[in-house]
């Protein structure tokens, strides 16, 4: 049987994280570094995980990937994957399963704002203008 990953940063809740690798391999889990659930009004809208540029890179074929991307399909939800800029300028946005697809096709590299009008048109929503507003006057 493979040898359970130990816990590599320290700064999550490393008694759970520790006892939790206790269960086996069988028995696997992840403590997702940055995922947000989008929602509006109680309802799931979206499900992202998000990743500072300097983060090591994703991959969609990873197991926890792809239990991400099964929660959102059995939701009926979009998946994305974003690597935000350390100065919030760029969003790198990568779409993890069909519902998302419908909102971007392909990988995009996305502005702040593009980034915020996709966030409210998966919701059904216009961006109001003082939201727009504010991002451009924040420093």
């Amino acid at each position: 049987m493979p040898e359970v990953r130990q816990e590599r940063t320290g700064w999550r809740d490393e008694a759970l994280s520790r006892r939790h690798r206790r269960w086996g391999w069988d028995c696997p889990a992840v403590d997702l570094d940055f995922l947000f659930l989008e929602y509006d009004h109680g309802r799931a809208s979206a499900i992202v995980e998000y990743k500072n540029e300097h983060a090591a890179p994703q991959y969609a074929s990873h197991p926890t990937y792809q239990a991400m991307i099964d929660l959102g399909n059995r939701a009926g939800i979009p998946v994305l994957a974003c690597r935000y800029a350390d100065d919030f300028s760029q969003w790198k946005v990568t779409q993890l399963n069909h519902e998302a697809r419908k909102y971007i096709p392909n990988r995009v590299t996305l502005s702040e704002q593009e980034w915020v009008r996709l966030l409210y048109r998966i919701r059904g929503y216009e961006v109001p203008q003082a939201v727009l507003d504010a991002i451009y006057t924040e420093v």
